[in-house]
């Protein structure tokens, strides 16, 4: 987006077998604690284990429910969180054997249920909690709850709450996958002969929930589930045995789904099995009526490429020769303002459209992140929508601002054409809600958040992901507009593709710069405001505590805190604490993200008990990234940073787990684009912030232990 002045083949048999390759691939875990099973999508096993409920004409799986998550009404959602899978099936049957005693439904669960389907994970765990206390032995509701937190990337508190709701021994199978996947959820978080322990637990319970259930058409889901857990164990002959029972249930069934939804999740668990079992021809062979069964849904086809991409790498098998077309590109797409003459002039629009349409069949292009400035920006989105693509708009400052600073100048019918797009919109965000306040440094902001979400959406769908501009071939020293889009884009690494806006040329790439960019940095100051990422850290407990334990918190829990963020001093604008409260502001998006996780590190490892603090303190903690106006606070006379954006950031440490780091949005956005492959940012859901403040999108910050592993979003299964 331009700142508002327009002067601006064939399987080979030859292959090792799986058996081999799977000891490969857990030789290779032990033998660097640096690689790791990167944490991909368990969608795909939960849809197809609800659906199938209908397959077999025995339970009916919950519709599916959109989280919503555009910023302005009356817009579809997103397509990252289009298809929010159903949960559950316990609370599908009025009255059911639970344990060893009937449990009768209780009101609330529907509603929790709602809840998780919506994505608001800790709302739909504060009610679980609530009707708990007047149905204690209600065994859905506890599932629930658990559910709620494992979504949510809390798996290790769920982890010990299902040992404390006494959840152990249940012989649902609801409850015994639920605390299979909380392992192998663990599994994929840690790396070496750790993460193998995980799934050789996780394969274990997947085992014993079989056994118990073998005589349900629905004991695929666990037999499934624990042959990918022995694949990823380093267990092949367990692998193949158990794909071999998936494979024996499916060809049983005699009721055949009755949608094509259902029947895409049979197919995909058909050619998983096959692939474990080594049978490449069969599985290749199911795949283009797979295909095309799955229609636009991306999202579920994702999770299905991520699977089988992995389970490929485990097993030595070659992904490609499955015969799956790579899903459509992503984009991110920037450009000049239009003007008579100029950067952009007037006369060459017609061509420059062509060529942008030209670009975006080349590249299969699907899926289009940007703003919606007159000029280039709406050439863009009217092309993508043309063409059937998904169009997420980001608008820098209020839309009525946005209109008289970037669009209007271009032209009275430039207003309409704007209107147009945005109403076909997938979704709308406003990068800050504020005015423009004469502040050049919110386009640089909105395209930063824009970039970002196009790599991870592009991550999420599995896909690859580009920079289309259209640019006049001139450089110029700024900060702000195309060229600093660019430019900025150039530090990812990533495919760039470009249109002379004089002449409507192709060309490949910006010039190269000499100027090196490994992180995002704002600190050219644009009317008082920058861009900073803050942080909110709070310990949970500590209002409880007594005046006794005071010093030792101070000293141990504090003192140890403190000597981790002495350590970002290089990095950090300002800091404040208030007793257990931090609020620190950082000039860079990676030091914020690796300052967090080390307090969190730091806060596990203390022993609590030994220092006379009760063990239930924990740390929780929240970052946001967003412009601020920094300044000295005249009573304590120390920098600070204010602003409704270090308001929005305060609003999230109150709702994080313990033990966890969540971020915004527009932070893991922003995250993505330095291209730090040590973290990772799952997607949670929508979250009621507190105070009121409304649902914001959260993300689960975590380290990938892997320097070539990549940021996913998170997915829910049961």
């Amino acid at each position: 987006m331009d700142r508002r002045s327009p002067l601006r083949g064939q399987v080979q048999n030859s292959r090792p077998s799986n058996r081999q390759h799977i000891g490969r691939f857990v030789e290779s875990q032990r033998a660097s604690s640096g690689s790791s099973i990167s944490s991909t999508s368990r969608l795909a096993y939960q849809q197809r284990r609800a659906r199938f409920h209908q397959s077999v004409g025995k339970q009916h799986a919950a519709p599916n429910q959109n989280a919503g998550c555009t910023t302005m009404p009356g817009h579809r959602p997103c397509a990252e969180q289009h298809r929010q899978p159903p949960v559950g099936t316990l609370c599908q049957r009025a009255s059911h054997m639970v344990g060893h005693g009937l449990a009768i439904m209780n009101p609330l669960a529907q509603e929790v249920k709602s809840l998780i389907g919506k994505g608001e994970f800790f709302k739909a765990y504060d009610i679980a909690l609530q009707a708990l206390n007047s149905d204690p032995d209600n065994t859905v509701l506890k599932h629930r709850a658990l559910l709620a937190l494992a979504n949510a990337g809390a798996y290790q508190l769920a982890l010990s709450q299902f040992e404390s709701m006494g959840l152990h021994g249940s012989r649902e199978l609801d409850v015994q996958c639920l605390l299979a996947r909380l392992h192998k959820d663990m599994g994929f978080a840690q790396t070496g002969r750790a993460a193998q322990a995980s799934f050789s637990t996780a394969f274990q319970l997947y085992e014993q929930a079989w056994h118990t259930h073998r005589l349900s058409p629905l004991a695929y889901y666990p037999a499934i589930n624990a042959a990918a857990c022995a694949v990823f164990s380093g267990a092949p002959d367990q692998a193949i045995h158990w794909a071999g029972i998936v494979l024996n249930q499916l060809q049983s069934q005699h009721t055949t789904p009755s949608d094509q939804v259902e029947q895409y999740w049979v197919n995909a668990t058909h050619i998983e099995a096959l692939l474990i079992q080594g049978q490449l021809t069969s599985a290749r062979a199911l795949v283009p009526h797979t295909l095309s069964l799955i229609g636009s849904d991306r999202t579920a086809l994702a999770s299905t490429l991520r699977q089988l991409q992995r389970l490929c790498t485990c097993l030595g098998h070659d992904f490609n020769s499955l015969g799956f077309a790579a899903p459509p590109t992503v984009i991110h797409y920037t450009g000049h303002l239009l003007s008579p003459t100029g950067r952009f002039p007037a006369h060459q629009e017609a061509r420059v459209a062509t060529q942008i349409q030209a670009l975006l069949e080349l590249h299969n292009v699907g899926v289009g992140y940007g703003s919606l400035a007159g000029g280039a920006d709406i050439l863009f989105a009217e092309s993508l929508l043309q063409r059937g693509a998904d169009l997420h708009v980001v608008l820098p400052f209020e839309q009525e601002d946005f209109l008289n600073v970037s669009v209007m100048r271009c032209g009275p019918h430039w207003a309409e054409r704007f209107e147009r797009c945005l109403s076909a919109a997938r979704s709308i965000r406003m990068a800050t809600d504020d005015a423009y306040l004469q502040d050049e440094q919110l386009f640089t902001y909105c395209s930063q958040i824009a970039m970002g979400l196009a790599i991870l959406n592009a991550r999420h769908l599995n896909t690859t992901v580009a920079q289309i501009g259209v640019w006049d071939g001139h450089t110029h020293d700024t900060d702000v507009g195309t060229e600093a889009d660019l430019q900025q884009w150039q530090y990812t690494g990533l495919p760039q593709y470009l249109v002379n806006s004089q002449n409507a040329s192709f060309s490949q790439s910006f010039p190269a710069s000499p100027a090196e960019a490994s992180t995002i940095r704002s600190n050219t100051k644009q009317h008082g405001r920058e861009s900073k990422a803050m942080l909110f850290a709070d310990v949970k407990g500590f209002s409880k505590l007594g005046d006794a334990a005071l010093p030792a918190f101070v000293e141990h829990i504090m003192g140890r805190l403190a000597k981790v963020t002495a350590q970002h001093n290089h990095q950090l604008h300002s800091i404040n604490t208030w007793g257990d409260g931090v609020f620190a502001v950082f000039n860079d998006v990676a030091a914020a993200a690796e300052c967090a996780l080390a307090m969190q590190e730091i806060m596990a490892g203390i022993d609590r008990t030994a220092l006379g603090l009760p063990e239930e303190l924990a740390l929780r903690i929240g970052l946001h990234l967003g412009p601020v106006y920094l300044t000295l606070d005249p009573i304590t006379l120390r920098e600070t940073a204010i602003g409704a954006h270090v308001s929005r950031a305060a609003r999230i440490e109150p709702v994080t787990p313990e033990g966890c780091v969540y971020v915004t949005e527009t932070f893991a956005a922003v995250l993505a684009i330095g291209s730090h492959n040590e973290f990772a940012c799952d997607y949670v859901g929508q979250t009621e912030a507190a105070k009121n403040y409304g649902l914001m999108r959260m993300f689960l910050l975590r380290r990938t232990g892997n320097s070539s592993a990549t940021t996913v979003v998170l997915n829910f299964e049961r």
